[in-house]
């Protein structure tokens, strides 16, 4: 496994390489093309008047810039609390399903695959959804923003599996939260909508940075909150952290609109 995913993203590395051309310089592509981008909020000018001789040095004035914008600190802690349900899925999901379900590998192996099927749905749907409602009219920050919360607020029925004892039941609870995870999965699209256009790239440097940080915190949280008989309080605290993401993502993000440096 390790060597096919290694092979898989050199893989795509390479075809990033040849085939990723900015808008203006793909072959093919023309003004109506990108005036399209444009009208996403799409940054198809943002090496125009650049010299691509000079090389970008690290100012502590544009970190600076990235950590005290409130918008910016919307997305941050918003994907912190999106990747913590992914981190759950990924650390602890199999060990409830076989140490506290009783469960054997093979079946618990089968059993956990559902909810990673059910989160791919809602990846794909998300992305959709999210343009349709840009087609329709609405407005690029609810267009955006609505599959975020939407998804979100659908990952607390997790806590679903503490009131059941069937494990079909868990599993569909199980299922509806990853997908909801799925579902609010666009959060990038905030982040070329939101970020500086001078620091996207340190922006959204920032935002993977703080969002993984959760690949830290939850294994370990969880940890200190279960006991060898009781995974009830892992569901609470994962409930409660999305929630989190959601008042965040309301009331911290607010209006999408570009922020000034």
């Amino acid at each position: 496994m390790f060597i096919l995913t290694g092979v898989v993203g050199i893989i795509w590395a390479a075809i990033g390489w040849f085939v990723y051309r900015e808008p203006r310089d793909k072959s093919g592509v023309n003004q109506a093309a990108i005036d399209l981008i444009a009208s996403g909020a799409g940054l198809v000018d943002v090496e125009s008047g650049a010299s691509k001789e000079t090389k970008p040095k690290l100012k502590w004035s544009d970190v600076k810039v990235v950590l005290t914008r409130r918008k910016l600190w919307g997305i941050y802690l918003g994907q912190f609390c999106l990747t913590s349900t992914l981190w759950f899925f990924l650390t602890w999901f199999p060990t409830y399903l076989v140490d506290y379900r009783g469960m054997d590998y093979i079946e618990s192996g089968f059993m956990a695959s559902l909810p990673f099927i059910a989160a791919l749905v809602g990846v794909l749907l998300s992305g959709w959804v999210s343009d349709f409602m840009v087609k329709k009219g609405l407005s690029l920050g609810t267009a955006r923003k609505l599959p975020i919360i939407i998804g979100l607020a659908m990952t607390v029925f997790m806590v679903g599996a503490n009131y059941t004892d069937s494990s079909a039941l868990v599993i569909v609870f199980m299922s509806i939260a990853f997908f909801g995870n799925g579902f609010a999965s666009i959060t990038w699209s905030l982040v070329s909508a939101l970020a500086p256009e001078r620091l996207l790239g340190l922006t959204g440097g920032m935002f993977n940075f703080i969002g993984n940080l959760s690949s830290i915190a939850t294994p370990i949280v969880i940890g200190f909150l279960v006991t060898d008989v009781d995974f009830a309080p892992a569901f609470v605290y994962m409930a409660a952290i999305t929630i989190v993401g959601v008042l965040s993502y309301v009331f911290l993000v607010g209006k999408v609109e570009r922020v000034e440096e």
